[in-house]
């Protein structure tokens, strides 16, 4: 199997951070969609063990809450994610292909991203 160079690696990444304080996340969904919440809009997260009953599936659940809608990622290692969140240091979200999760080095493993937006009344 091909090595990859780290910046190779570092596009394979699933969490985008910024040194700088962020004002907003860009999701990269399932749905190939790309989408932002401003980071003023957080509420709060969620970590939790993934409670489905498939055996070939992510162990770890992260649900993000905004006051505009709702972002839910599978994967491992996803507490990280929060973490930036929370010290204004997360820049953007993406999903790896299952071939490449092997080779990251560091960091949450996110196999999927699903965004639930808030319908307007």
């Amino acid at each position: 199997m091909k090595t990859l160079a780290d910046h190779e690696l570092d596009k394979l990444a699933c969490l985008e951070t910024s040194h700088a304080y962020t004002v907003s996340v860009r999701i990269r969904a399932d749905d190939r969609r790309t989408y932002s919440f401003a980071v003023s809009h957080y509420l709060d997260a969620v970590v939790e063990a993934n409670a489905s009953p498939e055996g070939n599936i992510p162990r770890e659940r992260l649900v993000l809450r905004f006051t505009t809608g709702e972002i839910t990622a599978l994967g491992s290692g996803l507490e990280r994610i929060e973490d930036k969140l929370a010290e204004g240091h997360l820049r953007g979200l993406k999903t790896v292909e299952p071939r490449h999760a092997s080779l990251l080095k560091s960091g949450p493993i996110i196999s999927s991203l699903t965004v639930h937006r808030k319908e307007e009344a």
